[in-house]
């Protein structure tokens, strides 16, 4: 479909799905081969409010990047493996705040997580990692703003944005969506599932697109 590749969304009912149409559009029809390349489209995944709170990003007026918000990848600086988690030191721009780019650093990992965002087992094993990295501050409540204002401990969590759940796309309006039903059990006319499919067909402003459709569901 035409347009930008923010204008267009793959919808699933799992990360997991999403994750293998994520791995696919970017291989076969953006020919990605790395993890991150410069140009991708990336969905901010948790609120983070340490990027906008920094000096040279105070004056723009913006007070968080929001869970569900689209980045662009503008440059790659260095790869970093830290407390057995690994991040990018990246310049993103922000889509939905007129197109601001800002210096910041990325969590790679939850970028094929099957799970929304960062685990809270994970978020707490960072933590304590950062607790034995400042451990020599003896002060606890120094201690704790050196780990509050650590930019490891803010790196904003992404995934692709090519292909998204349902919950993601919440809020959010694409030219053109394809929609893809997934597996569906014999009970499958739930209200949950309408609600999810009621969802998903309401994002599009142009097109629609239903994709692994049960023949018999129409």
């Amino acid at each position: 479909s035409g347009g930008q590749k923010e204008n267009n969304v793959v919808i699933c009912r799992s990360n997991k799905r999403a994750n293998i149409y994520n791995r696919e559009i970017r291989r076969r029809i953006l020919f990605l081969e790395e993890e991150i390349s410069t140009g991708d489209y990336l969905m901010v995944v948790k609120n983070n409010y340490f990027w906008m709170l920094q000096d040279e990003n105070a004056e723009s007026g913006i007070e968080f990047i929001a869970n569900g918000d689209i980045v662009q990848l503008v440059k790659i600086r260095k790869y970093t493996e830290r407390y057995g988690f690994r991040f990018a030191e990246v310049t993103i721009r922000l889509i939905d705040y007129g197109n601001l780019e800002i210096d910041t650093v990325i969590m790679l990992d939850t970028l094929n997580s099957e799970t929304p965002s960062l685990p809270a087992e994970e978020n707490k094993r960072l933590f304590s990692k950062l607790q034995e990295e400042y451990q020599s501050e003896t002060r606890k409540r120094k201690r704790l703003e050196l780990i509050f204002g650590d930019i490891y401990f803010n790196a904003l969590q992404v995934k692709y944005a090519y292909a998204i759940t349902c919950h993601k796309a919440q809020g959010g309006q694409w030219n053109a969506v394809l929609v893809d039903q997934g597996y569906l059990s014999g009970n499958s006319l739930s209200l949950e599932y309408l609600r999810w499919l009621y969802t998903a067909i309401t994002r599009p402003v142009e097109k629609l697109y239903l994709i692994n459709f049960r023949e018999d569901f129409f």
